[in-house]
């Protein structure tokens, strides 16, 4: 796979406190950080992900790494998604959910 069909599905966890991203192929994004709701658009630029627009809760959760609400970019490698921040620093991974 390739391309959008790469993408395009959940990643992460739907545990309790565990990050999850469920991205669309209508360019939309939705997920937690394992706290936060998380909403947003994305496009592929040169296989990159490019998160835009993302917008989030605000609420304290003691004990939870919100790493996940960071992202600014992603790219997907085998099974994970390699998340990045704004400096392309990666933050964190997210596998395919299956």
């Amino acid at each position: 796979m390739s391309g959008i069909e790469s993408v395009v599905g959940t990643w992460g966890s739907a545990a309790p406190g565990q990050p999850q991203l469920q991205i669309a192929e209508d360019g939309s994004v939705t997920g937690t950080d394992g706290c936060n709701r998380l909403a947003g658009k994305w496009a592929l630029e040169n296989e990159v992900v490019i998160f835009q627009q993302m917008i989030s809760t605000m609420m304290y959760c003691e004990g939870v790494d919100t790493w996940l609400s960071g992202a600014a970019s992603a790219r997907v490698h085998g099974k994970a998604l390699h998340v990045y921040d704004r400096a392309g620093q990666e933050i964190g991974t997210l596998e395919r959910e299956s």
